[in-house]
């Protein structure tokens, strides 16, 4: 299974990492932001948040006190992908806001081992949420085939901003 790819194999994987430090990549992180807001745009009516963005200012309603961190996703030497991280310090989990990989760099498992290193990261949490919208068939599967499958609750379009109806998923981690 997919999800259940062991640390000591994430530790082996040297050749890819996730980094906060995200400048030295920004025209690459700026590029996959504009090619995942192509699809996003049609899939949710709206782009996908750039790596650089001020996210309190996009999204006022985040609580300050919880910790925001965009990680760029590493594979031998390139950036390949970017998400943002928000940790929910009252529920106990963290959020994924966004989730990118260039499409150069899919169907390569370099989602999987980002959301593996994400759990290494966040190991005080158990518990990984995030928001798909329903028209991203691409993200659905990808999320569900690594453990996203708890549907905790249905937004509809009009009380988003978004184009399609948008779930919350969520993945329980299993820890060792």
């Amino acid at each position: 299974n997919q999800q259940e790819m062991s640390l000591r194999e994430i530790k082996l994987m040297s050749d890819f990492y996730l980094t906060t430090d995200i400048e030295k990549y920004r025209d690459t992180l700026e590029s996959i932001c504009k090619e995942s807001s192509n699809y996003l745009m049609e899939a949710e009516g709206r782009p996908a948040l750039s790596a650089f963005a001020d996210v309190y200012e996009i999204i006022p309603d985040l609580p300050k006190n919880f910790p925001v961190k965009c990680f760029a996703f590493i594979y031998k030497d390139e950036a390949v992908g970017y998400t943002w991280i928000v940790e929910d310090t009252e529920r106990e989990l963290f959020f994924i806001l966004g989730f990118n990989v260039a499409e150069s760099s899919r169907r390569q498992k370099c989602g999987t081992k980002a959301i593996c290193a994400l759990d290494e990261i966040y190991k005080d949490y158990n518990t990984s949420e995030l928001l798909v919208s329903t028209k991203n068939y691409t993200g659905l599967n990808f999320w569900v085939n690594n453990g996203y499958t708890e549907i905790t609750c249905v937004i509809p379009p009009e009380e988003q901003g978004t184009v399609s109806t948008e779930l919350n998923l969520r993945r329980h981690i299993q820890r060792q």
